[in-house]
This record gives C-alpha cells, structure tokens and sequence, in this order.
C-alpha cells in the first residue's frame, strides 16, 4: 500500500479515537452530571494509554516512534494542568476564566494526578531530548506512563476503601495497556512482516492482562456501587452499565481478531492494510470506553 495512504489511514483513526473519547464523555454528561473536568480528564487517559503502549512495544518486537512519543507526553501535561484548573474552577463557583492566583490557595480536590502529570510529561520531553543523542531504554516511557495511570486512578472514588484503589489501578492499568498498545502498533508496525512479528506477541500479553481488567474491573465496580437497582437509578451506575455492555462489545471483537486475524497474521497473510482497519477498529471501541472511564472517575456514586 503506498506511504500516503498508509499516513492517511491512520490519521483518520487517531482523529477518529480522539472523536469517540469525546463521545463517550458525552454519553456521561446524558447519563449523570461529571466534572467539567471529565473532558481534559478523557485527553490525559488517552495520551497516558498511548504512551503506555509505545513505551512497552519493545516487549512485543516493535520499536515506537521518539516523536509520536513527545508528543503524546506533551498532550498528557497539558491535559492534566487545563483537568486541575477545571476541577480548581468547578471546585469554588467560579468560570474557569475567573480563576485567579489566589484561588490556588483553595486547591483542587486532590492534587496529585496534577502534579504527576506535570513533572511526568518534563521527564518524557526529558527522555525525548536524551533520544536525540543516546539511546535511553524506551521502557522507561512505559513506567513514567503508568505512574500517571496509577495517579489518575487512585484518586477520587479510588480512596474511598482500602482495597478499591488497588483493583481500580490494576484495572486501569491493563485498560490502558490493551487500548494504547493496540494505538501504537497501527502507528508504529509497517508491512506483513511487522504485524506477523508483532501481532502474536501482543496476543500473548494480551490474553493475561484482559483477564485481569475483567476480574478487577467486578470486583471494583461490586466494591463501590454493589448490585441493585443504584445500577440503573444513579448515574454513576448507568455509565458503569454503558461501560460494561461496550467492554463486552470489545471483548467480542478481540475473540473475533484472535480467531479469524491472527492465525492469518502470524504466516504473512495479511495485507498492511487489512491489519491497521482490525486493530483501529478495535482501537476505536477502547477509544469510547476511555471516554466513559473519564466520565465515570469524576461522577458521584449517589
């Protein structure tokens, strides 16, 4: 397939992704009343997960893009600074333009997924700086990115138990991992003989990390709202309920890949082409889930 179109494709589903994240908060706002945060809140999980994927595409036999990598980090500082502020504004009555000096004082319900986000977003710029003239391991990336997840979601409804904020990290976590490995590889992998190194390897990870999202993804989600009627009469239950029915929804389409993409993949029978349209497409259901996710993280339990 020709370079441009190549370009083409997978800009349209990066601009396609970052549309559904969208979506989905906007299914949020239909379903409950989230922080106006929620929006800043959906970029900074998308970059974290991106980031967590190309950091960890050494594992699988691919090497990511330093660019797309800087890049990524860049959105998730300034994502996590324009969150705090929104979250700073909604916190005291005022329009986020009212916001002064002085309101710093009042603080924004927890200001660690803030101060994360900007001191890992400098150590990414950081760690791209370094590629220009040495080789830094890329894993590290990959570590910065999951301290950021591990920030965003450990707060907020995370602390409300004990044992909650350990389910929700490793949930969150293996989300982030599943939806950004998959982005980097439709940004990253080129040729049959990229996807047949690659795919199979993803594959194997994939299979323990899925099962550890769905496990730790019940037990938080009976933890925090239980089972009952707070399932459909609270919005925090019906975005939980929309964000089961899509992960079953995505976990149908992964069965589909394994079954029908993989073995194919894995003796050079499938086109470039092909392979960037199943995984976007599956990128694409991961992308509204992480929409969701940042909708649900700032909405009430009532």
């Amino acid at each position: 397939m020709p370079g441009a179109e190549t370009v083409r494709l997978r800009a349209g589903f990066a601009i396609a992704a970052a549309a559904l994240a969208v979506v989905g908060v906007a299914i949020c706002q239909a379903l409950a009343a989230p922080e106006p945060a929620a929006w800043a809140g959906a970029v900074t999980i998308g970059s974290l997960s991106l980031l967590l994927g190309l950091g960890a595409l050494p594992l699988i036999g691919a090497e990511p893009s330093v660019r797309v990598i800087v890049g990524a980090g860049a959105m998730w500082g300034v994502a996590s600074v324009i969150g705090g502020w929104l979250q700073l504004a909604d916190r005291i009555g005022v329009s986020p333009f009212e916001v002064g000096v002085g309101d710093l004082t009042t603080g924004v319900q927890t200001g660690l997924p803030v101060l994360v986000g900007a001191v890992g977003s400098l150590a990414v710029l950081g760690w791209g700086y370094a590629a220009l003239r040495a080789e830094p391991p890329v894993l590290l990336v990959s570590v910065i990115a999951g301290l950021g997840v591990l920030a965003v979601s450990v707060t907020g409804h995370g602390g409300e138990s004990v044992w909650t904020p350990v389910f929700l990290a490793v949930h969150s976590i293996c989300a982030a991992w599943w939806a950004g490995t998959l982005a980097a590889l439709v940004v990253t992998v080129r040729g049959k003989g990229g996807w047949a190194r690659t795919l199979p390897e993803f594959s194997r990870w994939a299979m323990p990390a899925v099962g550890a999202l769905i496990v730790t993804g019940v037990v938080a989600a009976a933890v925090q709202l239980g089972v009952g009627p707070q399932l459909w009469e609270t919005g925090y239950g019906r975005i939980l309920v929309a964000k089961a029915v899509l992960l079953a929804v995505a976990l149908a389409l992964a069965w589909w890949h394994r079954r029908s993409w993989l073995p194919r993949a894995r003796r050079h029978g499938v086109s470039e082409r092909e392979s960037i349209v199943r995984a976007g497409t599956e990128v694409l259901v991961l992308a509204l889930i992480l929409g969701l996710a940042a909708g649900l993280a700032t909405t009430g339990t009532g």
